[in-house]
């Protein structure tokens, strides 16, 4: 009876260990994208948040996370803003900002969190 009831236990275990496993790593994900999300919305006053476009984009395997901001409607008073959140996003996030610098030709700008300054 014993060896049944732990038949039935690891066949149980091997069909639904992958789709547990999956399952975690979606969760995992899903915080990943929602902290990402609102980091860069705590940032953003609430007239910029709307003339700002955001795309936060994660990957299943991996811990990198990136945040895309389209700027193409915006003036240059976001700047500073812009430079405010990619010194508080994590290390693991990437920022992206599309946008025009002369109105015409659009250009994709990574910045990168500031290196941590000397004591």
């Amino acid at each position: 009876m014993s060896e049944g009831l732990a038949g039935l236990v690891a066949v149980c275990a091997i069909a639904v260990g992958p789709i547990a496993l999956v399952l975690a790593l979606l969760n995992a994900r899903d915080r990943r994208r929602d902290r990402t999300v609102a980091i860069v919305l705590g940032v953003f006053n609430r007239r910029l948040s709307s003339v700002v476009a955001l795309e936060v984009r994660a990957r299943l395997l991996s811990r990198r996370t990136v945040a895309v901001l389209d700027m193409s409607c915006c003036s240059g008073d976001v700047w500073p803003t812009i430079r405010r959140l990619a010194s508080v996003l994590p290390p693991d996030v990437a920022l992206v900002v599309l946008t025009h610098l002369d109105g015409s030709v659009p250009v994709a700008v990574t910045l990168r969190r500031p290196a941590a300054q000397p004591a």
